[in-house]
Order: structure tokens, then C-alpha cells, then sequence
């Protein structure tokens, strides 16, 4: 006969938390709990995945749920560190499921689990409760390639450990989240990818040219220029012309060689021609 699971109540789960069992202990997590754990205890994690919790919840709501080795995880700070589409699957199935959960885990090993979903340097900064994460990883990624000499991410992509090292330590935290507001600004009126103005915009700062871009960055807002190939309605125009051209296919290393050059050009104030909208995979960027 099989022995009926213990449903798992507040109070348990508290003394769990307080004095970690060691291994797992298996539960039967009801809606009512999945909602208070969320809420308690789901705050520095990855972004949800709403197609991966439906697929979840419909297999709760058919009774497709079994207990199958795989663990709900809880730090030593508290925290939740893995399970969260199991829990919101649960709360929207409105079905109690069974699992094994381990308490007490260091941490410093969240980079290491992985359940369904491999973790980027999105879901890094976001588990380390860093606000707008996704763009803040495209344009820390793309800060690491131009103060590299890169006009694009480096070929080895940038690992997750790089990612936090980066941001712990040598990050302007408030820059940071200053660039990716430009960034959103700009792909607004341009189009102009997030990552790339963004971190265009933090090197520039930290070379101590803010006023030199800032201007520049607000001309390409509002595509001001008036003279004849002026820096910034040229390069408008003709980065326009490339992406209608179904022959053409824009890259950052091209967004990057070309948005250099007409801030050059802009710094100068010397007019733009026909070879600084002319890019090979070959070329570097202007040095700010």
C-alpha cells in the first residue's frame, strides 16, 4: 500500500528553512503554499517562462504529474533557487503535486542548476536582482567588446561567471542603468538595437565625453542635421537604405564601425561621405 505524502504547511516549511533537513524530504505542495512560497521567498530568480508553466499546469491539471527525483531548492539565505515554473504551474492549475525539496543550499551555486532551461547572463544579473536585466546583459556584453577594441561580442560569448565578475567589479551600476534607458530611448525613434547604444553611450561617459554624446545620441533621436551630410541624418539615412535591402544583412559589427565613425565625424564637425557608410567585416571602429 502506498504511504499517502504529508502535505506541506507554513509552519514546516518555516522550520525547514530555519534547520535544513539534510537531503531531500518529499511534500505534497498545495496551490495555497506554491502562492505563499512565490511570494515569500521568489526574489531574486530568473524571469518566468509563461510557455514552460502552461505546459506544467497541464500536466498537473491531467494528473501527469508524478514524483520523479527532480528538486524544488531553497538557499541557506531563504531564498527559492530552482522550481518557480513548478510553483506557478501549481497556482494556476489550482492541483497540489508532490516533490522532493532540499533546503539550506550555498547560494554562490545557483549558476549550476539547471531544470529545463539553460541559465544566460540575463538570468545571472536577474537572480542577482539587478533591475532591467536583459538589456543590462546585452550592453554589458557590449561594453566588454568596445573597451576591447570589438565591434562585436567577443567570439567565445561571455560566461556567466564573466558576466558577475563584470558587474561586481568594475560596473557603474547607476551608468549602467543610465545606458540602458538611452538605449530603450533611441531603439524607440530608431530602431537602433538596445545593447549597442547603450554601451556606446557608458564608454563615451567613461571616456568623459558625456556631453559630446549625449548631444550626438539626441540628434539621432530626432534626426537632426543641416547641413549637407551632416554626421547623423546621413548615417540615418543610409543605415535605413541597409535594412530594406533584402540583400544586405546588418550586423553589430556594422551598427558598431558605423555609429563610431559618424560620432567621429559629429566630434569634429566634419561631414560624413560615402566610405564612412561603406563597411567590411575587416574594419574597426573609430577609437572614441
Amino acid at each position: 500500500m502506498q504511504t499517502a505524502i504529508e502535505i506541506l504547511t507554513e509552519n514546516e516549511f518555516r522550520n525547514h528553512i530555519s534547520r535544513p533537513p539534510e537531503g531531500s524530504v518529499i511534500h505534497q505542495i498545495t496551490p495555497e503554499m506554491a502562492k505563499f512560497t512565490l511570494s515569500e521567498t521568489n526574489k531574486k530568480n530568473r524571469p518566468i517562462s509563461s510557455g514552460k508553466v502552461i505546459d506544467y499546469s497541464k500536466d498537473m491539471s491531467n494528473s501527469n504529474w508524478t514524483l520523479n527525483g527532480e528538486t524544488i531548492k531553497f538557499g541557506s539565505d531563504g531564498l527559492l533557487k530552482d522550481g518557480q515554473h513548478r510553483l506557478e504551474a501549481c497556482v494556476r492549475a489550482n492541483t497540489a503535486f508532490p516533490t522532493h525539496l532540499v533546503f539550506g543550499i550555498d547560494p554562490e551555486t545557483f549558476q549550476h542548476i539547471d531544470i529545463g532551461k539553460l541559465r544566460n547572463g540575463s538570468d545571472t544579473l536577474s537572480m542577482m536582482g539587478v533591475p532591467n536585466s536583459k538589456d543590462a546583459s546585452t550592453v554589458i556584453k557590449m561594453i566588454i567588446s568596445y573597451e576591447n577594441g570589438l565591434s562585436r561580442s567577443p567570439s567565445n560569448g561571455v560566461s556567466n561567471d564573466w558576466m558577475k565578475a563584470k558587474y561586481n567589479n568594475e560596473i557603474d551600476h547607476t551608468l549602467l542603468q543610465e545606458s540602458v534607458s538611452v538605449g530603450r530611448k533611441l531603439y524607440t525613434t530608431t530602431k537602433w538595437r538596445v545593447g549597442i547604444i547603450g554601451a556606446f553611450f557608458y564608454v563615451a561617459v567613461q571616456k568623459g565625453q558625456r556631453e559630446q554624446i549625449t548631444q550626438f545620441l539626441d540628434h539621432m533621436c530626432k534626426g537632426i542635421g543641416t547641413k549637407a551630410r551632416a554626421p547623423v541624418p546621413y548615417l540615418l539615412e543610409n543605415v535605413n537604405r541597409m535594412r530594406i535591402d533584402a540583400a544586405f544583412h546588418l550586423t553589430a559589427h556594422h551598427y558598431s564601425v558605423l555609429l563610431s565613425r559618424a560620432f567621429y565625424n559629429f566630434k569634429v564637425n566634419k561631414a560624413s561621405t560615402k566610405a564612412d557608410i561603406t563597411v567590411s567585416m575587416n574594419d574597426k571602429m573609430v577609437a572614441f
